[in-house]
């Protein structure tokens, strides 16, 4: 592992930086685990391991070797560790469980194959795990494979199975086509509430899905309720001695933002319970201490805080950590039912993510040191607010330049994040993705905006993206720009703009409207809103946004409108494109598209191909390959 004990940090500290993720604690209250890894692999697996804390002790590496470890998942008594691995093989996944004094993980059965979402039945008597169904293999020589596909039809589904805690005898519980995303446990361990669609593919997720009880004893699923976007996260609950289902969901277009909703187990209408238009959110579990409560991640902003909900009254009671101020928390919640202990991961602009341990009063307890070789030379930041061309008001994250100095103008990088439903969070945004950090370490202010069609502001917020694609959260942009130089801080001479995905879409479109940005990055971007809706893996989405499908006439005459292909004649900004060769999510003739419109107008533009990448690079070096000429891009053009 590289690292540097001063100075600005580097593009190899970013890469080679440890990340915690996925933190559980034990039902005692006495062990937390967690996973730790870097972003990128060097090889054709993550060398992820599950590391552990005990009684508030700093964290060690609990596993071995150089495997992929991960979903570490408690048994109800807390004396077993079970856990996801590839070990035998570079592909399939195995359940091993450790005891918690330690010793050789053990492999649970042979249940084999790509497995995901561990967890333990309430009793601790099994476990479940989604599998998908395996590919049939054909051992043809290269030339003689007869291995055509029919798209999407032929996708292999994912099944949810039982295994026994004790024998590792498995059985699958689903059968039919259908597909399962998700899953939840009812407390009396009677029947298993599971999320699916129809085909096992990303569009699906906002076209058609469903949730069904099934018995654990096995037999045939009871439907419970349809649904245009995918919910998550179902939890059983009782409310008046019902037994009902909590879940974060949305309704599509009428109330785009997620939030906690709720639906009988027996079947009924599902209804929205937190009415908070401020708020989002984006994870819940059960509260241990009662039937009806849920621990609730909420996204509030630029932050993510934790609550303790009440599916009975509605109540939302903000949850204590002294010290943890501002910031956000990451990963699932996590109490301990029998002390109400808690762990989070958390993050500030200039502090990486660490694991922390909160008492039920609130007392704070730090069990790792990840970002040790980062104190005192990360940029600090603040967050802004400004209103866009048309009065709506908007917020994002300032990065100071590292050495900043008051009253002195400094480049600015604008970064424009993904989704579009998603949001910049007060952390340290520093990975292959995230570039404030690392472009503040080379003397750029960067703003991080939060423009209109963002979550964590209320459905109103989030529906002023609808029918208005590259609008006016494109003026949010560029009014956040114009904001920083009147406030002081931006160079008006050096402006720059990217992002990655809507952030490469929306980075394309604005250098077609304005000609104030001295650079550009379009990472994985649309160019083309027409041939994306039929090249992507997720065209409904745009059901969310757009007035329809461009395959009406009036709809095909928009999606044309707001593509940036359209008016690259208009484009005077050097252009920077990079894509992955293997992107689903957006296919790489996006990139090619507006490399050849660019190139043909005679904008400056560089177009960079990555090999085996998808939407999220996966390789270490490229990962490392992208972050040097992004940053490089930048400098030159503001230099």
């Amino acid at each position: 592992m590289t690292t540097h004990a001063h100075g600005p940090v580097t593009i190899e500290e970013i890469a080679d930086r440890l990340i915690p993720a996925d933190a559980r604690i034990s039902p005692n209250g006495r062990h937390v685990a967690f996973t730790v890894a870097t972003t990128g692999r060097k090889t054709k697996r993550y060398d992820r391991a599950i590391w552990l804390s005990t009684d508030g002790e700093p964290a060690r590496r609990f596993t071995g070797g150089t495997d992929d470890n991960h979903d570490p998942r408690w048994s109800p008594n807390s004396g077993v560790l079970a856990f996801l691995a590839q070990r035998e093989t570079d592909d399939d996944h195995r359940i091993y469980v450790i005891p918690t004094t330690g010793g050789e993980a053990q492999q649970l059965g042979s249940l084999s194959g790509k497995l995901s979402r561990l967890s333990w039945s309430p009793d601790g008597t099994h476990i479940a795990v989604l599998r998908t169904d395996p590919k049939e293999k054909d051992d043809a020589p290269e030339g003689e494979k007869n291995d055509a596909t029919v798209y999407e039809e032929d996708d292999k589904v994912d099944r949810l199975w039982l295994v026994d805690a004790s024998t590792g005898d498995a059985r699958c519980l689903t059968y039919g086509k259908y597909h399962v995303w998700d899953y939840g446990w009812s407390p009396d361990e009677a029947h298993l509430v599971i999320v699916t669609s129809d085909l096992p593919v990303a569009n699906d997720i906002f076209r058609s899905s469903a949730m069904h009880a099934i018995p654990v004893s096995g037999g045939l699923s009871r439907h419970l309720a349809d649904f245009r976007n995918l919910p998550s996260d179902p939890v059983v609950r009782t409310v008046d001695g019902e037994q009902v289902i909590a879940f974060v969901g949305n309704d599509h277009r009428a109330d785009p933002s997620p939030a906690v909703w709720m639906i009988p187990l027996a079947g009924g209408q599902k209804r929205k319970l937190i009415e908070n238009h401020q708020s989002a959110s984006v994870g819940i579990v059960a509260d241990p201490a009662t039937d009806d409560g849920l621990i609730v991640n909420q996204a509030e902003g630029t932050h993510v805080r934790q609550y303790r909900f009440s599916c009975d009254t509605g109540e939302l009671t903000a949850l204590p950590a002294s010290g943890l101020d501002g910031g956000s928390v990451t990963g699932a919640p996590s109490m301990a039912a029998e002390t109400g202990d808690r762990t989070v991961i958390w993050s500030t602009i200039d502090q990486p993510e660490e694991v922390y341990r909160i008492t039920p009063d609130g007392d704070v307890t730090r069990l790792t040191s990840f970002g040790k070789s980062f104190a005192g030379r990360l940029a600090g930041g603040d967050i802004v607010r400004w209103e866009s061309s048309d009065g709506v008001e908007v917020e994002g994250i300032l990065f100071q330049p590292l050495g900043y100095e008051e009253g002195k103008r400094y480049p600015l990088f604008v970064q424009v994040h993904g989704g579009p439903a998603s949001h910049w969070r007060d952390r340290v945004n520093m990975t292959w993705h995230d570039w404030a950090q690392m472009m503040a370490a080379n003397g750029f202010a960067v703003l991080l905006p939060n423009p209109r069609g963002s979550i964590a502001y209320g459905t109103p917020f989030e529906q002023l993206l609808q029918d208005d694609v590259g609008g006016g959260e494109s003026r949010d942009l560029v009014s956040g720009a114009q904001a920083m130089v009147e406030r002081g801080i931006a160079d008006p001479n050096r402006l720059t703009i990217g992002g990655w995905s809507w952030g490469g879409y929306l980075t394309a479109w604005t250098i077609t409207q304005t000609d104030i940005f001295r650079a550009a990055v379009m990472g994985a971007g649309v160019a083309n809103n027409v041939s994306d809706h039929g090249a992507g893996d997720i065209a409904d989405y745009n059901t969310l946004i757009y007035p329809d499908h461009p395959y009406v006439e009036e709809a095909w005459e928009y999606y044309a409108r707001i593509s940036p292909v359209r008016y690259a004649r208009n484009v005077t900004t050097p252009t920077l494109i990079v894509h992955g060769e293997s992107d689903a999510r957006v296919h790489i003739s996006q990139g090619q598209e507006y490399y050849r419109a660019l190139k043909t107008c005679g904008a400056p533009v560089q177009f960079v191909r990555y090999p085996r990448e998808g939407h999220g690079f996966q390789e270490y070096r490229h990962q490392i390959d992208l972050m040097e000429r992004i940053k490089t891009w930048l400098i030159e053009h503001v230099s």
